[in-house]
């Protein structure tokens, strides 16, 4: 039989896992560095490398950066670091090599410990969710030829189309000047940096990426005393390639700093005044088109019988994006190990999401906020402390459409943390918690790729009754009734006066007559 079909592509999921990784070691200081006297904290990041696929195996390549804050026996502030590379894979069953893949990686706990006077260990647990999918393409039947159109039952279907999938870097360089409040630079401890507030929207051939990034200056300064904290930000906008993409396109990009290079130069009075930033952001862009489908359901003929084959496509629908925020408060008592607090000099805090939880038309997110006082003492043999403790967090999220079948993805991180200090052995922390939402749905459904026409039996034909007062049930069409007496639509309708072929009722009586 001939037919009419239409090529539909989607993102078809072919598998996502998630593994746990603990990496342990010691960081040795360098010559020029005092002794450890006091750690006061320890940071760690994981920056995504590279991945690739094998049979049933996603591989991927990682590098942790981990970075401690002590106190040396001069009393004075240093930093030490330690980059370590990371190579493992996930079992993914039925990845392969022109498929998709992306990796997603998070710090999960960290700590640090002083082995002896030139050395500190770290312990570092993180997880890492691997996602592998591929462009799965569809010949659907949409018509046949030589079947009456009200024969054939017809059905809409929504797809997600991939336009363009890419990695791209770019670079953000600015030298930004000290203030005069501020005293100058001698030796910087750490910088840190986040992407704040991001925006993407679809260009032509483009995603148009805009925000800021957060950057916290910790050094020490060439008049000594207590280290100088500097926190500034810097906009940006770029324009990011992705082919095909359209001004109506769905975006989904995943953004994250790379590197960060710095150094110190002098300003035009000789004073080191001058940061020299550059860096590095990289994004894994998705781009992709929402496209409507009318595709054959099903088909019958009065003297023939269709046998189809049929074809399952399994894809991935966005069913809702949510970006909000939330306040998270918390009064903190410090342990009686540690010393009165005189002044706070720096909070900081990472989110750590335990469990996300999907119900009807909300996500609810559960973690907590591991957050880091650093503060100046009383204490002449311990001048600066650092206290961490963990602020438990809930949060219900506003997800229209969601249900507890589908899954959730929530990125979460701090855009705001303020302090105030109630005593010297307590202070109240205020969180501000920036969530990006989007729940998916993963949809299969089965499609018709090709049929085939044979004469109906005899024996089948005699047994249909020739007439026949049938009672509506619920859930009866005159389509249903049609193919099952082996009749029409028109001729059921004519026959019992029925207007409206889509309007019938349980318990209406119809007389229908076999091939009528």
């Amino acid at each position: 039989m001939n037919y009419i079909t239409e090529h539909i592509t989607a993102d078809k999921i072919i598998g996502s896992e998630k593994t746990q990784i603990m990496k342990e070691g010691e960081i040795s200081l360098s010559e020029q560095s005092p002794d450890i006297d006091i750690i006061l904290k320890c940071d760690a990041k994981i920056i995504p490398e590279d991945n690739y696929i094998e049979e049933d195996k996603l591989n991927y390549k990682l590098t942790l950066v981990i970075t401690a804050l002590y106190c040396g026996k001069d009393k004075s502030i240093h930093s030490a670091s330690e980059d370590v590379l990371i190579e493992e894979f996930i079992n993914i069953d039925g990845a392969k090599e022109d498929m998709y893949s992306f990796i997603y990686p998070s710090i999960t706990h960290i700590e640090c410990k002083k082995l002896n006077n030139r050395k500190l260990t770290y312990k570092v647990m993180a997880e890492v969710k691997g996602v592998v999918t591929q462009s799965a393409e569809i010949d659907a039947i949409t018509d046949l030829y030589d079947i009456p159109k009200d024969q054939q039952l017809l059905k809409n279907i929504t797809t997600p189309k991939t336009l363009s999938k890419n990695k791209e870097c770019v670079s953000l360089t600015e030298d930004v000047a000290i203030p005069a409040t501020k005293l100058p630079i001698q030796e910087i401890l750490s910088v840190t940096t986040n992407i704040s507030n991001p925006e993407y929207k679809p260009l032509e051939d483009g995603v148009e990426f805009s925000g800021d990034v957060s950057v916290t200056l910790l050094y020490t300064s060439t008049e000594g005393g207590f280290p100088e904290l500097f926190e500034f930000d810097l906009p940006f906008n770029f324009s990011l390639d992705a082919i095909n993409t359209e001004l109506d396109s769905i975006v989904d990009v995943n953004s994250y700093i790379k590197d960060c290079f710095y150094n110190v130069s002098e300003n035009e009075d000789g004073e080191p005044r001058l940061l020299n930033l550059e860096i590095n952001i990289c994004s894994d862009i998705h781009t992709c088109q929402i496209e409507n489908h009318e595709v054959l359901d099903d088909a019958y003929s009065t003297n023939n019988q269709i046998n189809f084959t049929t074809t399952t496509l399994c894809y991935s629908n966005i069913v809702c994006r949510n970006k909000g925020q939330c306040p998270v408060k918390e009064v903190i008592t410090l342990d009686e190990k540690c010393p009165d607090m005189l002044q706070i000099f720096r909070a900081t805090g990472t989110v750590y999401t335990d469990d996300i939880n999907i119900y009807e038309n909300k996500v609810v997110l559960s973690g907590a906020i591991n957050v880091d006082i650093m503060y100046i003492t009383g204490n002449d043999d311990i001048p600066i402390y650092c206290y961490s403790d963990t602020i438990p967090f809930k949060q219900n999220i506003d997800s229209r459409g969601a249900k507890e079948t589908m899954e959730a993805t929530v990125n979460a991180n701090i855009a705001h943390i303020g302090f105030n200090m109630l005593s010297d052995r307590e202070l109240e922390v205020r969180c501000a918690l920036n969530t990006s939402t989007t729940v998916r749905d993963k949809t299969c459904i089965d499609l018709i790729t090709g049929v085939e026409v044979t004469p109906l039996p005899q024996d089948v034909i005699d047994k249909i009754p020739s007439i026949i007062i049938y009672t509506v049930k619920k859930g009866d069409t005159l389509w249903k009734l049609s193919k099952k007496f082996n009749t029409t639509i028109k001729s059921i309708a004519n026959i019992n006066n029925i207007e409206n072929p889509d309007l019938i009722y349980p318990n209406q009586k119809l007389i229908i007559v076999k091939g009528a």
